[in-house]
């Protein structure tokens, strides 16, 4: 059973690493126990209730996860969405069974993919889901371009080893106006690799992302930002409820085969976690929307600033963001019209435009 304690990987090597991680017979059980609490939703929670475990919270992460679709881009049933990582199939599932509509999933797991479609047939939704056994960290198939209305995935970007590739491929798989949602675990963008070492002990990762590191990768692909929903506050108990899973289901997961040594070195992985969260916030985690633009090109308009008309559409482009093509940060596109525009806006006609042209130049001066 995977147990990575001082190793990091390289892309080529991640692939068969995730495979030892989690499409073990032995890891599946404890997956399911542990983070899923015996369903199929196996990922980090979102705590509404103080009295929820990890099944509670790993369901209502998936439905609002389902919700951010949704209200991004309506889902009905002639929507094709593509889950990456889809694993043991709990968001597959879920999707279908609220809106309809079909899924491709690609998985890295032939265990878990046989599972999730044993479910699929379980459960009557087997004529909606297909299945392709394949490595994120690869190009998707060439006939994907352009196929797909939402693209779906939970807690999978952390094994991805160049973040802003796979984005590029998503870029490509979405219909013009198509939505992207993901979760993932990261560090926060404070902390450095060594407190992050339980995590990465335990799983098959190369380094851990950050919430800015994605919102610049999201910029790179070409997507256009929605949100980012922080809930990594919900950590710190969800690493507890996995410590309470594991002293609460020891004997169960013995009788299964997992050994004293396996569980003990997750329970101390944990519990650091856990105590590390508590005291200094090391861990984030939460949900990415992003959406091709409906035209189907990078969301850069052309700007003219000969003209009053020029500056007033600027002015008013700048009202509703911080920086040309993001949120959060400068890129070449705010540097490419800075130089372009030739001089700093007058703040009593166009203050959106000056406040950019402000935090440009002061961008400009720190490099």
């Amino acid at each position: 059973m995977a147990d990575f304690v001082g190793k990091q990987f390289t892309q080529e090597e991640i692939a068969e690493k995730v495979k030892e991680q989690y499409d073990d017979e032995k890891t599946i059980i404890f997956y399911n126990i542990v983070m899923g609490g015996g369903g199929h939703d196996i990922h980090f929670g979102i705590f509404h209730d103080e009295k929820w475990g990890v099944l509670e919270s790993s369901k209502a992460t998936t439905d609002k996860m389902m919700d951010d679709l949704n209200w991004a881009s309506p889902v009905t049933k002639d929507s094709t969405v593509l889950d990456l990582g889809s694993g043991h199939g709990g968001g597959t599932h879920s999707m279908v069974k609220r809106f309809g509509c079909t899924v491709q999933c690609m998985n890295l797991g032939p265990k878990q993919n046989e599972f999730n479609l044993a479910e699929c047939k379980k459960i009557g939704i087997a004529d909606k889901v297909s299945c392709m056994e394949g490595n994120i960290n690869n190009p998707f198939p060439s006939e994907w371009t352009g196929k797909f209305s939402h693209i779906w995935s939970c807690e999978v970007f952390c094994h991805v080893a160049d973040k802003v590739a796979t984005l590029k491929e998503i870029y490509r798989c979405l219909k013009p106006g198509g939505v992207l949602v993901f979760s993932d675990l990261m560090g926060s963008d404070f902390a450095d690799e060594k407190q992050l070492k339980d995590f990465t002990d335990r799983n098959a990762t190369s380094s851990m992302g950050r919430p800015s590191q994605y919102l610049e990768a999201l910029r790179d692909s070409g997507l256009q930002y929605v949100q980012w929903w922080d809930g990594s506050f919900h950590l710190e108990k969800y690493f507890s409820e996995m410590v309470r899973q594991i002293d609460e289901n020891r004997d169960v997961m013995k009788s299964k085969g997992l050994d004293d040594q396996y569980l003990n070195n997750w329970h101390q992985s944990l519990s650091d976690r856990v105590q590390m969260q508590k005291d200094y916030n090391v861990f984030a985690w939460g949900i990415f929307v992003a959406r091709k633009d409906p035209n189907g090109k990078f969301p850069v308009p052309k700007f003219e600033f000969k003209t009053e008309g020029g500056m007033a559409f600027f002015d008013a482009y700048m009202s509703t963001r911080s920086f040309i093509s993001g949120w959060y940060e400068g890129s070449k596109d705010d540097v490419a019209v800075y130089l372009a525009m030739g001089g700093a806006p007058k703040e009593s006609v166009h203050p959106h435009a000056a406040r950019w042209y402000k935090q440009v130049a002061k961008m400009m001066d720190s490099r």
